[in-house]
């Protein structure tokens, strides 16, 4: 008998080649790589990137492409429509549909309203868009669309993946209690790296590194304030494309007003293996993101035995416990008290940290049992 793989088409706004958009194209291509032998992909997405003007160049655009693990269409703006959807759908006749957002009106509600006649099983990851900070950027549109949903009842015949217990409860209070529910935590990359030789650690010297986007939502601007009030010589580096150009500018502002002892570089956009090189030419990761459903760049910091400073509006908590880093509350007072306090490490307590932020990620993330989870979802 031969065996058939389930097929899975997943709608999401951006993709690889793509890389802007941060987190929500790397789950996709880590699930892609952990579940590739067993399921067959189709990605259905956009032909270009986050914030760009014109469509990726030599990529064939309305037309499905072949890859080793998957199949990927990128469309035009002008196909974005419920008749060339219908069209998808009917061509690879998925046994389910994932769909990796909750505002996107193209690669999310167009998607539900279009297939709803096939009556399909349709998963959707909210990818941290139903957390506080998250419902605080155009609070009313979204307000008065979650209300619009949840009165129609356009959610009823979806199933819900959470990426964790936060998010699960997020979902519940916008949604009630009567959801088909499940909670799967996002894969981390497939190929991770071991302990591998990093930077040498000089009391009063720290090189931190933050991979973010420009966007409000990161909270850039509330770290950089923080460095003129720490002793020692320290450079920020800010690896990520610049999303919000007034918000940018804010941020500006600050860096030209700090202490000579302190120093901020912006990298501008890099490719993830590229980003890679920096967690072992920098001594911590630093992120005081408003919200972080999962934080890619954080368990890939941790995997490069790089020790994290982040706020807890992420689920990784009890890192000091491990010698990982630490997770704080988003207060001018703790933040500068642990970077100051990695300042002023010397290399030997320092190689703890590191060891415990490998210990850390090889104890919390757990591929096997995540990748399981989605098998689980998906049978």
């Amino acid at each position: 008998m031969t065996f058939r793989k389930k097929k899975i088409i997943i709608f999401i706004d951006w993709f690889l080649p793509g890389y802007k958009a941060g987190g929500p194209i790397r789950s996709i291509s880590n699930l892609i790589d952990h579940l590739a032998d067993e399921f067959e992909f189709y990605i259905v997405t956009s032909d270009r990137d986050l914030g760009d003007q014109v469509p990726y160049e030599n990529v064939l655009i309305n037309d499905w492409i072949e890859k080793s693990k998957y199949h990927v269409i990128y469309l035009s703006k002008v196909n974005l429509t419920r008749l060339y959807y219908k069209k998808l759908y009917k061509e690879i006749s998925p046994d389910f549909v994932y769909i990796n957002s909750l505002f996107s009106f193209s690669f999310a509600i167009l998607p539900i309203r279009s297939l709803s006649s096939f009556n399909p099983k349709i998963y959707l990851s909210p990818r941290g868009m139903l957390g506080e900070k998250s419902l605080e950027i155009k609070p009313l549109k979204k307000k008065v669309f979650l209300f619009l949903a949840t009165t129609i009842k356009f959610y009823d015949n979806i199933s819900w993946i959470a990426s964790n217990e936060i998010e699960k409860q997020q979902l519940i209070s916008n949604f009630g209690k009567n959801l088909n529910l499940y909670v799967a935590p996002n894969l981390a990359i497939k190929q991770l790296n071991s302990q591998n030789s990093f930077l040498h650690k000089n009391k009063g010297v720290l090189k931190l590194i933050y991979v973010c986007r420009i966007s409000p939502i990161k909270n850039i601007d509330f770290l950089i304030g923080l460095l003129n009030h720490v002793k020692g010589d320290v450079l920020l580096t800010i690896a990520g494309p610049i999303e919000d150009k007034v918000y940018w500018e804010k941020c500006l502002d600050k860096i030209n007003s700090l202490n000579s002892n302190v120093a901020v570089e912006h990298l501008g956009e890099m490719s993830p293996s590229d980003i890679h090189l920096l967690f072992n030419s920098h001594h911590c990761f630093i992120s005081s993101s408003l919200n972080e459903n999962y934080g890619h760049s954080i368990v890939e910091a941790l995997s490069f035995s790089c020790p994290v400073i982040i706020s807890e509006h992420t689920p990784w908590r009890q890192l000091e416990d491990s010698y990982a880093g630490f997770s704080l509350e988003l207060n001018d007072v703790e933040f500068i008290e642990k970077i100051q306090f990695f300042i002023d490490m010397n290399n030997l307590m320092f190689l703890k940290y590191r060891q415990g932020a490998f210990e850390y990620f090889k104890k919390k993330i757990d591929l096997d049992t995540f990748s399981d989870k989605f098998r689980e979802i998906f049978s």
